[in-house]
């Protein structure tokens, strides 16, 4: 793997030696931007055709980049996609040279500098836009290292290169107090008060690993907020940042629903698409519940149908039925999506309307007909749809989703569809609110980010953006229905420490709104689409964010020696289309909670692997083996690869797959539906045949119990079920005198709750597993030993 840095276009090693490397930057609630300024020198007696190769992490926009050699200053700006083309045009046919961004492989870039003479010293600043990662409570920060990572083995060997100096001054204004540590290196906090610190280096720091900065919350608050003020054209003015955390603990009342999966089998769907499509629908399946009927529909030109005969009842059987079903689905010609939305809206449904949940990557010829039919023909069926890649005909998904009464999810490249789907499936499934109306109260609200707010999500955080003139204060009214209960939330924004002046506020909003603007245009067509596309324009070049619209020149700023002047010339950049849409496109994510992907640099850094080895490794990585988990769910909710089998291995296996779930430090709220029903068929299996909890069983049991609640997975009431429950468990513990076991009812801690499952199920971090041998055929995999390596990967 290439460095990362300056360095020499023909990739020697040693002839642009690391000076120095100052980080700055500014973290504001879940968001931060930082620069990372390094200087280099050129040691040789030669001159050196230098490149800066860069990484760009997942949710990250470039947002600065500046190059100081030889007595001029290259610095990136924004400007129109298409000015910044007929740019690019009129110096080829001058013959003026071009500067070059080259994408070597994922999210590394190489940036062409220019000559550098002996001796001579370069200075480069990169300023990096980016989300905190959200998961088990915490932010995550993650600071690109200045040296690719290598094995462990090496690390030695990098001690032994010249030692360079780093420094540190990143400022932290949080919404709460955070307890802030860093895995990767030695960090001083300095607090200023609950809400403000810096974090700095310990002395002896080296960048040749990522830095991770880990900000874990004390207390989680459903609402809280910051305020940017400035001087508007007549009163003062600000942008209101409030994020909220919803927390529906209303009454479980499961009434039967009807569903209906319609999936795209065409050629485009051939590979990772669609399998990550069929592991979606497996999943999905697991999510219903007792009561429902299901049907699936996969589309070519002709139709394949599950059931005929219309829509089945979910049980065992069934559920069984249909996964053999999808595991035989292949591609085949033709995509008709009009005849699948005809068909599920034609079915008749025993218990009336029905959700459809369409999956497609089709261009979709006949849009206006099938959208008019739609229209028609919805009645109180709602329709949630899914553009899978760039290519999908954006303007039919936004539109089938919104006559439909639903909502469009996109997938990008490089996101997992499964994971996206049953995130959106969640959200059908579980307690809402469908959000009636927003009151700011006095305040003066000219816009809001974003600008409708249909529904909120139970636990699923929610960032809201209000720009406002004149004095921010007073209360802030949200009005719903959850089901058909009243939902009020009031936020008293005088009780909020709002003193905050990020300028990084008005940045976000800036940002925020040019990805809102980008994803409505997907729905629009002529002058208004148009206007559209000028907003874009001019938010990306006021703010330097880079966008779909805009691209990359770069300003030349040099001294005339003669003149005693600036002279400014403008050089185009050289990049393709693929590598403008990785830097524009990384998003700013609408629920961080729900992301979690593994970086392969992390991966190498955290196991000491090269490449290869660490992308096999991501394959057997924990997140891989809780979907193999989830996708074998039974009906009942028991985890287990058969339906036939020891009822108290069965148990065992279940309640072992509940701790992989909650142990872990990943946010698995995805997953919530699925342990609920674990919980209570464990609950339900225990009660009805208590002779089998001997002492073993009963621990494991607990463990599952105590583990799911301090994850805070468990709504009321169920919460106060499975409390009860514990509390019969620990007359039955006194009565059998499994004196040890009454420890587990005192534990608060995940790490306590860890250490005490690999005591029980005999795990140790070292124990060597054969991975290969566990995830096999869908029909030999043992799902206890699975749950079992993804418990041990926690420890």
């Amino acid at each position: 793997m290439s460095k990362y840095g300056l360095r020499d276009k023909r990739f020697s090693e040693d002839e642009v030696q690391l000076k120095r490397v100052s980080i700055s930057g500014n973290i504001c609630g879940e968001f931060v931007e930082f620069s990372m300024s390094q200087v280099y020198e050129n040691n040789t007696d030669s001159n050196i055709d230098a490149v800066y190769i860069f990484p760009l992490p997942d949710t990250a926009v470039l947002s600065g980049f500046e190059a100081i050699l030889g007595g001029k200053t290259l610095k990136a700006i924004v400007e129109d996609k298409e000015d910044s083309y007929k740019i690019y045009e009129n110096a080829l046919e001058s013959g003026i040279n071009i500067i070059s961004i080259d994408q070597d492989e994922d999210n590394v870039f190489t940036i062409s500098i220019g000559n550098i003479l002996p001796n001579e010293t370069v200075k480069i600043n990169i300023t990096y836009m980016d989300q905190l990662l959200y998961e088990d409570n915490s932010f995550k920060l993650m600071i690109p290292n200045i040296i690719a990572p290598q094995p462990m083995e090496d690390e030695e060997l990098n001690k032994e290169k010249p030692q360079y100096k780093l420094n540190m001054n990143l400022l932290v204004e949080s919404f709460n107090k955070l307890d802030i540590y860093s895995p990767t290196h030695g960090i001083h906090v300095n607090r200023e008060d609950d809400t403000l610190c810096k974090v700095t280096f310990k002395e002896g720091q080296m960048l040749h690993k990522d830095f991770v900065l880990m900000m874990k919350e004390v207390e989680n608050e459903e609402y809280s907020g910051m305020l940017y003020n400035y001087d508007g054209i007549n009163e003062e003015e600000g942008i209101l940042y409030l994020r909220l955390y919803p927390k529906l603990d209303y009454e479980e009342s499961h009434e039967g629903q009807n569903y209906d999966f319609l999936m795209d089998i065409s050629d485009s769907m051939e590979g990772d698409k669609l399998e990550e499509t069929k592991n979606a629908l497996h999943l999905c399946l697991r999510n219903l519940d007792e009561g429902d009927d299901f049907n699936i529909i996969a589309f070519s030109k002709d139709l394949k149908v599950f059931s005929k005969n219309g829509k089945v009842p979910y049980n065992d059987e069934n559920l069984q039925k249909a996964s053999e079903w999808i595991d035989e689905i292949k591609v085949e010609p033709g995509a008709d999506v009009f005849e699948s939305l005809k068909y599920a809206l034609q079915e008749k449904n025993v218990d009336g309307n029905s959700t459809i949940l369409l999956f497609t990557d089709d261009m979709v010829e006949e849009e206006d007909e099938i959208i008019d039919y739609v229209k028609e023909n919805i009645g109180d069926n709602r329709i949630f749809t899914f553009g899978v890649d760039t290519v999908v005909n954006s303007y039919f998904i936004n539109k089938m989703a919104e006559i439909g009464y639903g909502r469009p999810e996109f997938i990008y490249a490089g996101e997992r569809i499964d994971d996206m789907v049953l995130r959106q499936f969640n959200r059908i499934t579980n307690p809402q609110v469908d959000v009636l109306s927003i009151d700011w109260g006095a305040m003066k609200v000219q816009r809001t980010y974003p600008t409708t707010i249909d529904y909120l999500y139970d636990r699923e955080p929610i960032s809201i953006f209000a720009k406002v003139s004149g004095e921010i204060g007073g209360k802030v009214t949200i009005k719903g229905k959850v089901g058909e209960e009243e939902y009020i939330k009031t936020i008293d924004l005088d009780k909020l420490d709002l003193d905050v002046n990020a300028y990084l506020i008005e940045k976000v909003w800036s940002r925020k709104r040019i990805e809102s603007l980008t994803e409505k245009i997907r729905g629009e067509r002529g002058p208004l689409k148009d206007s559209m596309r000028e907003t874009i324009i001019e938010l990306s070049k006021e703010y330097g964010i880079i966008s779909k619209e805009t691209s990359f020149v770069m300003l030349e700023q040099m001294e005339d020696p003669v003149l005693g002047m600036s002279m400014n010339n403008i050089i185009p950049i050289q990049i393709s289309e693929e590598a403008m849409k990785n830097i524009s496109e990384g998003y700013f994510l609408d629920s961080p909670s729900f992301f979690y992907k593994v970086d392969i640099r992390e991966k190498m850094i955290e196991e000491g692997l090269d490449k290869e080895k660490a992308k096999k490794a991501i394959v057997y990585d924990r997140e891989n083996l809780l979907r193999i988990i989830a996708k074998n769910q039974l009906a009942d909710g028991a985890f287990c690869n058969k339906k036939e089998g020891n009822l108290q291995q069965k148990i065992e296996s279940t309640a072992v797959s509940i701790l992989a779930f909650t142990l872990g430090k990943e946010d698995v709220k995805i997953y919530m539906n699925q342990i609920n029903k674990a919980l209570r068929y464990v609950i339900k299996a225990t009660k009805e045949n208590e002779k089998l909890l001997n002492e073993r069983l009963t621990y494991i049991v607990v463990l599952a119990l105590k583990s799911s609640i301090e994850k805070r997975l468990v709504r009321q009431p169920s919460r106060s079920k499975i409390e009860d429950y514990i509390e019969i468990l620990k007359d039955k513990i006194k009565e059998n005198k499994y004196m040890h076991i009454e420890d587990i009812l005192t534990m608060g801690k995940n790490s306590e709750l860890k250490n005490a499952t690999s005591s029980i199920i005999s795990l140790n971090k070292e124990e060597n597993v054969s991975e290969e041998s566990l995830i096999t055929s869908k029909d030999t995999q043992n799902i206890l030993d699975i749950a079992k390596r993804a418990i041990q990967k926690t420890l």
